[in-house]
């Protein structure tokens, strides 16, 4: 059975402020923590070589980046 997608919201109330690694993609959270190195550590103790990761921020904050791209021709 698969398991549902967790909103960033949800995110945002238990994890604000720290990094979430994912077993993969939208996955399972197996660590979060303010540390991206522990967290690194953490997950590889798990067997996780390569989670995903993403920086949750913290709850009520909208934030917002101006990015420039270009494409050669």
């Amino acid at each position: 059975m698969a398991m549902a997608k967790l909103s960033y919201k949800t995110l945002q109330k238990k994890y604000g402020g720290k990094y979430v690694l994912m077993d993969k993609p939208d996955g399972k959270v197996i660590v979060a923590s303010k540390n991206l190195e522990k967290a690194f550590k953490e997950a590889e103790k798990k067997g996780y070589n390569l989670p995903a990761v993403q920086y949750i921020e913290p709850a009520n904050r909208i934030i917002i980046y101006e990015v420039k791209v270009s494409i050669r021709s």
